[in-house]
């Protein structure tokens, strides 16, 4: 029984740590969403359009329209309301989105823009590692925004 609390301890300590910076960058996305009060729907539009301009020269266009595909996609579980659609260049894209989110309460646009965000960066993390998704944050949305990951954002 101790030996089992030695292996399974190391686990459960990555398990947690895990967890918090997973809520580290949900708060980093809710501190960026909430830089424009009352107008969620277009700093979402503008964050995307901001990390897709960073990535662009790492994944390219076509790179950034298929992930941001797959996080629409993952994303329409939770929320049935996005519009999914194939890729298709960003500038489209942006347009359906700005189009639903235009239609839906902040609180519900806070929450999708977050889940497809956080959708997104998980899958970058998994194609360029961690530190370099971390660092493209940082140059696409701005040192405000990533060091304030681990604080409550303004209301």
């Amino acid at each position: 029984m101790r030996l089992f609390n030695l292996v399974s301890t190391p686990k459960l300590q990555k398990e947690s740590m895990m967890a918090t910076v997973h809520e580290q960058r949900q708060r980093m996305i809710q501190h960026a969403l909430m830089r424009g009060p009352g107008a969620v729907a277009e700093v979402s539009i503008c964050l995307w359009q901001q990390l897709a301009t960073a990535l662009n020269q790492i994944v390219g266009e076509r790179g950034v329209e298929s992930m941001y595909a797959r996080s629409l996609h993952q994303s329409q579980k939770q929320f049935a309301w996005l519009t999914l659609h194939a890729p298709q260049p960003l500038e489209m894209a942006m347009t359906v989105l700005r189009g639903d989110l235009q239609t839906r309460q902040e609180t519900l646009v806070m929450a999708a823009s977050t889940a497809m965000l956080m959708h997104f960066i998980t899958t970058l993390i998994l194609l360029i590692g961690e530190l370099l998704t971390n660092s493209i944050l940082r140059q696409a949305w701005g040192d405000e925004v990533v060091n304030h990951a681990g604080t409550e954002p303004n209301q």
